[in-house]
């Protein structure tokens, strides 16, 4: 009787402990969902920095090149 008694205290106690590490691994991986969500977000804010920056070149550009078509920028070449 006392063998079982000590054997089922060893199940209760592997029970346990690998309840612990579900919990643990539980909160380790919703940790490392909102840390990705953060980081997914940050980057994509700074992606959209960058298409912006893009955008801005592209508007520059398409005015440069309408004032050279509309003759605004006169030729400026030195005599070397």
């Amino acid at each position: 009787m006392k063998n079982l008694e000590k054997r089922d205290k060893v199940v209760v106690v592997g029970l346990i402990l690998i309840l612990i590490f579900i919990i643990i691994n539980i909160c380790s991986t919703l940790y490392t969902m909102s840390d990705y969500e953060q980081r997914k977000e940050s980057g994509n804010d700074r992606w959209k920095q960058v298409e912006n920056r893009i955008l801005q070149t592209e508007e520059k550009v398409n005015k440069l090149e309408e004032e050279l078509i509309n003759g605004s920028i006169k030729s400026n070449r030195t005599a070397y």
